[in-house]
């Protein structure tokens, strides 16, 4: 069964999927970025295309009801929605990430390289802290902070060493900046 044979159709859907892709990839990660303001857009454009299309190619007197293909960016959308509410792409990007920053953690010590992937993360600095290290995955968001992991294993943090939001397990989610 083919959902459609327009392209113009064709090309809405892998607009949305594209769109979806990098929303959930922008949620993977702790903060949100400023490239999240231009994705933000693109959704804005996406919307604006879909109310014509809805208009133009939708049901009307002398067309049909709608079409299969019509639902497909919808579902995305709403999908994309319902994972980032639900945080999943954070947690499943940790997830697949987690041994890798946990073996570098704890063997992390003060000439540690920087800009390296661990895992699903370039992390872009780390720092050791007592007890454990933090790294930086997200660096100057749209509210001038960088956000990252820090594994501290032994203790909870101090609010004095920064700000920590407890993510999972001896991981906290950190944020650096005013």
């Amino acid at each position: 069964m083919r959902l459609t044979r327009n392209p113009l159709a064709l090309l809405f859907t892998g607009a949305v999927g594209l769109a979806s892709l990098l929303a959930l990839i922008e949620a993977s990660t702790p903060g949100l970025s400023y490239w999240a303001l231009a994705l933000a857009l693109y959704w804005l454009v996406l919307a604006i295309a879909m109310a014509w299309f809805v208009r133009v190619l939708g049901p009307g007197e002398r067309r049909r009801a709608w079409e299969p293909w019509m639902f497909v960016p919808v579902g995305l959308a709403l999908g994309t929605v319902l994972l980032v509410k639900l945080d999943a792409p954070l947690h499943a990007r940790f997830a697949l990430s987690e041994s890798s920053l946990e073996s570098y953690a704890r063997s992390v010590r003060d000439d540690y390289v920087s800009r390296r992937w661990w895992g699903l993360y370039r992390v872009d600095d780390v720092e050791k802290i007592p007890g454990g290290a933090r790294f930086m995955v997200t660096s100057l968001t749209m509210n001038w902070k960088s956000y990252g992991f820090a594994y501290i294993p032994d203790r909870a943090p101090d609010p004095e060493e920064g700000r920590y939001e407890h993510f999972k397990g001896p991981w906290y989610i950190w944020t650096d900046g005013p």
